[in-house]
């Protein structure tokens, strides 16, 4: 095995663990409100973060960087607070399905607000976006049986989470060229429990004991799944952690059927289908056009 295969091995059993935390979301969805599990998740995977230090030994934060952690901080607490809501309303797979959208909308904004020329590509994925969000909504998405209305507020949720998702992405690329996974993955699983504190205050549940493992588990996969992931796209091109990042679809739909005991409808295939090929679309636009591109002289 290359390094290049081993580091998207990485990547793949990264976004398992991580789509294993979210299942633990949403199983703790029905008790606690969306930002007290956000602020669980982060504030327990930075407890487990802190235990590992003798194994990882991560270097200081370094001043200069923080405002850096700050933002990063601020769009991992919209993505993760937009994508638990989803995720306590919608289906496990079909909520999965449409943060893919994500790419598709970067370049419809790229269109309307930087008036960046539309090429067909760019087109053809758009629309297949779109038509894949309106597939799967359609008929309903509170049960996935088409019986209940949709849940308008958390179907938004869900498409809107992988924008800052990808956001914070692409910062955490420019992060980790400055400082170690670890370091940035303590001082984000510090800075958000603290940011979150005043929203959620009257609204606190203090968690029974029947809850504590399964809050602990959500802390531990945060903590384990992220720094996975970081690691590996701290390694491989774009391009390759997209596709590793798609395997979330396939964990999300197994985990989907046996755990929450939904079985997928054929729209969520036909929808999912559209938005991954309006995805690869833009990603094969985007290699083919960095192929083309001149290199300097």
């Amino acid at each position: 095995m290359t390094a290049e295969q081993r580091h998207f091995a990485i990547a793949v059993l990264g976004i398992a663990i991580l789509t294993a935390m979210d299942a633990i979301a949403k199983a703790l969805a029905d008790d606690y409100g969306t930002f007290q599990i956000v602020f669980m998740r982060f504030a327990v995977a930075f407890v487990w973060l802190v235990a590992f230090i003798p194994w990882t030994r991560p270097a200081w934060p370094r001043r200069e960087r923080m405002p850096a952690h700050l933002l990063r901080a601020c769009l991992a607490i919209v993505t993760n607070a937009t994508f638990f809501y989803a995720l306590g309303r919608l289906p496990f797979a079909e909520v999965f399905a449409l943060t893919y959208t994500g790419p598709i909308f970067v370049a419809l904004f790229g269109a309307l607000l930087l008036k960046e020329k539309v090429r067909w590509p760019t087109a053809v994925a758009i629309a297949c976006g779109f038509a894949g969000v309106l597939v799967i909504g359609s008929g309903g998405t509170g049960l996935g049986d088409g019986d209940k209305p949709v849940e308008w507020l958390a179907l938004a949720c869900a498409v809107g989470s992988p924008v800052t998702y990808a956001l914070s992405i692409v910062l955490l690329r420019s992060q980790t060229a400055h400082e170690g996974v670890t370091t940035i993955l303590i001082v984000q699983s510090a800075l958000i429990p603290l940011l979150l504190l005043p929203f959620f205050g009257a609204t606190f549940r203090v968690p029974v004991a029947s809850d504590l493992p399964l809050i602990a588990g959500l802390g531990l996969l945060a903590a384990l799944g992220l720094s996975a992931f970081s690691y590996a796209i701290s390694k491989l091109p774009a391009a390759q952690v997209a596709v590793a990042d798609y395997s979330g679809l396939l964990w999300a739909a197994l985990i989907g059927w046996f755990v929450f005991a939904e079985m997928p409808r054929p729209a969520l295939a036909v929808g999912a289908a559209l938005i991954l090929v309006g995805s690869a679309t833009m990603l094969f636009a985007r290699k083919k056009a960095d192929v083309a591109e001149p290199k300097p002289q």
